[in-house]
């Protein structure tokens, strides 16, 4: 099994629950741009990588990626 088939590919997309989206092309941007953020407690988004799989992303209070990985579909 390959890198890529493991870790979420960018760019990261955020679909937000008003039906906006945004793309996030690298860690910095996610630092940056979306702030603090946690996939597991905003059931309103839907967080996915280029290739359409579902991603867990946590952006902590002080801008740091915290989390950038794949959700198994059998959790």
């Amino acid at each position: 099994m390959s890198i890529r088939e493991n870790r979420p590919v960018f760019p990261i997309i955020v679909k937000w629950g008003n039906g906006e989206q945004d793309s996030f092309g690298s860690v910095e941007l996610l630092e940056t741009d979306l702030e603090m953020f946690d996939s597991e407690t905003s059931p309103e988004c839907e967080v996915t990588d280029s290739l359409g799989r579902r991603v867990r992303l946590r952006v902590n209070h002080q801008l740091i990626l915290e989390e950038l990985s794949l959700i198994d579909d059998r959790e």
